[in-house]
């Protein structure tokens, strides 16, 4: 069998391995961005009149499931990123096999290097439990953002205070 026979199947998967470890550093990039925009569409409600808290309190489950999918993503990315590096090496060890592919390959991997954040990047982007509960209204100031209605009354967690509150309306 010959060298270029040999060769074929490395260079399809440098190929698709190559192309899946740069997706996937675009997709973590585009859920970043979206945790931004989700924290100003959030901050915004709050400073308009007339919002109810279930709006606020929805757009907040977005950003939490935005928040989850962050950590998910550069699992996925470390996980490609070694199945490549893997390949890399196999495939430097046959010094006839030097092509575009892993140069392209190398490049990849270096992006999804400086595309994983270090521990004090993370906590950056990934705010602690604290700072998420901070950005979170408590039931109290959730209370406080809904008006004062029988409807809104009913919006209410189902609680001993929610409960009270709906029965002296009625």
């Amino acid at each position: 069998m010959s060298s270029a026979s040999l060769a074929a199947p490395i260079l399809r998967s440098l190929k698709i391995k190559t192309g899946a470890v740069k997706r996937l550093v675009r997709e973590r990039e585009v859920y970043i961005l979206e945790l931004d925009k989700q924290r100003e569409r959030i901050e915004t409600l709050r400073n308009k009149e007339g919002v109810e808290g279930a709006d606020i309190r929805k757009q907040n489950e977005v950003l939490e499931e935005t928040l989850q999918m962050i950590p998910y993503m550069e699992r996925r990315i470390r996980e490609a990123m070694q199945d490549l590096e893997n390949l890399v090496i196999a495939s430097k060890k046959d010094d006839t096999l030097v092509v575009p592919e892993l140069c392209d390959a190398d490049e990849a991997i270096a992006s999804a290097k400086q595309a994983l954040p270090d521990t004090k990047e993370a906590k950056q982007v990934l705010p602690d439990t604290k700072e998420a509960k901070q950005a979170l209204p408590d039931t109290k100031e959730a209370k406080q953002a809904l008006p004062d209605t029988k409807e809104a009354k009913q919006a209410l967690p189902d609680t001993k205070e929610a409960k009270h509150a709906a029965g002296s309306l009625a």
